[in-house]
């Protein structure tokens, strides 16, 4: 990720490297031209349009919006990118329900399914399965978790709407502590019991813009804010592939 490159730096190479000028991408998305010049030149970056020009542009959003890998929609990350150096590797231990807890770890309930998540950070314990995942404290700590485990729940993703990268039996973890909106970022919500995963952003002071990584099937939804229960953020996620 290049940090000195901007919102409009990224937008202007991929409008070059798919053919688009300002007048033409703004037909494709129906957009003013005037408010694709604004997204060029700096002026704003703030648009309810980023999945659809994303998608015409053939780019993930997530890099368009903030420099993070992959570039193009629809490509894996590129794991070797994300290896730290061997200086920082750690160990991989082995452990089971019996194998203590070190003094730097803590446990978080493993929930069946979403619909169990609160979002106090609690959870309706029928049918709760009784597993746990284990966290270093320095990881909780690094989100702004609390150290004990307490408002962390972890529960399996369903459904294709956040594909590629989170697919369906995907392990998130949520801080159920977090529920500052960051925009692009992923949380768990609420709307009226209807308990999913979601990209969000502020469209408004008092609007959302909920959205999908699977940009494909999954149209971009405008909801009141006090409409939708914010669970918590995801801060981890993990895939087997």
């Amino acid at each position: 990720m290049n940090k000195n490159e901007s919102f409009a730096d990224r937008l202007r190479t991929a409008m070059d490297e798919a053919g688009y000028t300002q007048a033409s991408l703004g037909e494709a998305i129906g957009m003013a031209q005037p408010s694709v010049w604004k997204l060029t030149t700096g002026k704003t970056k703030n648009t309810r349009k980023l999945y659809e020009i994303a998608k015409v542009l053939r780019v993930s959003p997530e890099w368009l919006l903030n420099g993070r890998e992959p570039k193009k929609m629809g490509e894996q990350p590129n794991r070797q990118q994300q290896i730290p150096e061997k200086e920082e590797w750690g160990t991989l231990d082995a452990w089971d329900d019996s194998t203590p807890i070190n003094s730097d770890e803590v446990e978080v309930p493993f929930l069946r399914d979403v619909e169990f998540a609160c979002g106090d950070g609690t959870f309706n314990d029928e049918d709760y399965n009784g597993f746990k995942l284990r966290f270093s404290k320095s990881t909780l700590r690094k989100v702004g978790a609390n150290t004990d485990g307490s408002g962390v729940i972890c529960f399996p993703a369903r459904g294709n709407s956040m594909e590629p990268y989170i697919p369906d039996g995907t392990t998130v973890a949520v801080n159920t502590n977090d529920k500052k909106i960051v925009d692009g970022k992923i949380y768990a919500i609420n709307e009226n019991g209807w308990k999913r995963i979601k990209v969000l952003r502020r469209s408004s002071p008092d609007k959302l813009n909920i959205l999908s990584f699977n940009s494909d099937e999954y149209e971009p939804e405008d909801k009141p804010a006090e409409s939708v229960e914010i669970i918590g953020r995801v801060f981890w996620y993990s895939v087997i592939v």
